[in-house]
């Protein structure tokens, strides 16, 4: 996979004395000279896993009967799941609802009972995406929630964003300082910030038109993370 790291501008703010210094308690260090600054990094790259949560739903006068109609269909998921090689550790299907319908426009008459599992998967190979979303409809998915992609190696990618947002800051310190006639010198503190989760929008689809969603997910995420740092300023 590519990755791609951009620096964007930062936000510089000169600061001379007087302030209180957040991360360094002496009193010595607060009356430093210094330079405080925002970078930002940012990484984009291509998403390798994805959450996805399809719905097996039944109306019965009998609750009893409509519950074994999703189960069985909630059961072929499951041997599908295992045709396509996802794991049990990636399945939850554990929220089942129950809940009586009524015919409002008739003085509320029951007219039968709603019974409803969600079944979130997790999947590792998304050119399983397709196949998946296909069969489930076959099966009698009633409707998907929205597809959420993510990375297996997240926790690497922010760390490589908050490296380039920390360079980023360093660099426009290091230009303000010259600038200003002074030498950047050593770092005072740092606070971190940013490291969001973006999801692509991807409507929610009824199974009417599930088959048209069955589509590899395409496309570039970022992941941004945000300092503010402190460095000394020498003459």
């Amino acid at each position: 996979m590519n990755q791609i790291i951009r620096w964007t501008a930062a936000t510089l703010t000169f600061i001379t004395l007087a302030l209180p210094v957040q991360a360094d308690s002496s009193q010595h260090a607060a009356n430093i000279r210094h330079i405080e600054v925002s970078g930002h990094g940012l990484v984009n790259e291509t998403p390798d896993i994805a959450l996805l949560t399809l719905t097996f739903s039944q109306r019965d006068k009998q609750a009893r009967r409509a519950k074994s109609t999703v189960d069985t269909q909630v059961n072929d998921l499951l041997v599908l799941t295992q045709r396509l090689g996802i794991k049990k550790k990636d399945l939850q299907a554990a929220r089942l609802t129950i809940y009586p319908e009524y015919d409002h426009k008739n003085n509320r008459q029951l007219i039968g009972y709603r019974v409803s599992r969600d079944v979130q998967i997790k999947l590792r190979d998304l050119l399983n995406y397709p196949k998946l979303l296909e069969g489930a409809v076959d099966i009698g998915a009633s409707n998907t929630g929205q597809l959420q992609l993510d990375f297996s190696n997240r926790k690497e990618l922010e760390n490589k964003a908050l490296q380039a947002a920390f360079h980023d800051a360093k660099q426009q310190a290091k230009l303000l300082a010259q600038a200003s006639g002074d030498t950047l010198g050593k770092t005072l503190w740092i606070h971190t910030s940013g490291g969001h989760r973006p999801v692509p929008q991807m409507r929610m689809a009824m199974m009417s038109d599930m088959k048209a969603e069955a589509r590899y997910p395409t496309g570039e995420m970022s992941l941004s993370r945000q300092v503010q740092v402190r460095f000394s300023l020498q003459n």
